[in-house]
């Protein structure tokens, strides 16, 4: 009986234990991420401080730009990309680059006036890839780490064109 009652007991505790150790992780760009979180906030902050060379970028002309803004679609409030086109009284033209989860209207779809004061984020990409700023990417891969572990390594790879930051951060 009790050699019974142990092949039942592996057949129940051996697939509960190869889940817990090979449980699937989510991927980087997708995690949900409080805004609130120091980690981000940090790099809000740093992103921020660091806006007048977005501006000089975007004004150059010789890299594409984008923001990262706060967005209401539906009754949400999203974080989301788009690119930068100009500045026009103390706002960032934008198209919208993200997929939003929320309803998306029709108005969406065309040229968004954004607050500059409303950024959280920016990015300049040269011709090679090479990326200024994007201090929220970094943010997610902190965020991930800490909650998480280990990021993935293709996300990985991706942090190795940011030129402001390196991964893993160097203490």
């Amino acid at each position: 009986m009790a050699g019974w009652i142990s092949i039942a007991l592996g057949w129940i505790v051996t697939p509960i234990l190869l889940l817990h150790f090979w449980k699937a992780k989510p991927s980087p760009e997708v995690i949900p991420v409080d805004i609130n979180d120091p980690i981000i906030q940090k790099l809000i902050d740093r992103s921020r401080s660091e806006l007048n060379r977005f501006l000089a970028g975007l004004e150059e002309g010789k890299k594409e730009a984008y923001v990262k803004f706060p967005y209401k679609f539906g009754d949400e409030i999203e974080h989301v990309w788009g690119l930068a086109h100009s500045i026009k009284d103390g706002c960032v033209i934008v198209s919208l680059e993200s997929n939003p989860v929320g309803e998306v209207t029709e108005e969406v779809y065309e040229r968004l006036s954004i607050d500059l004061d409303s950024l959280e984020d920016w990015m300049l990409v040269d011709r090679s890839g090479k990326t200024y700023g994007g201090y929220s990417i970094l943010g997610l891969a902190k965020v991930y780490t800490r909650d998480y572990g280990r990021l993935p390594k293709a996300y990985t790879r991706d942090l190795d064109r940011f030129v402001d930051f390196s991964w893993p951060e160097k203490n």
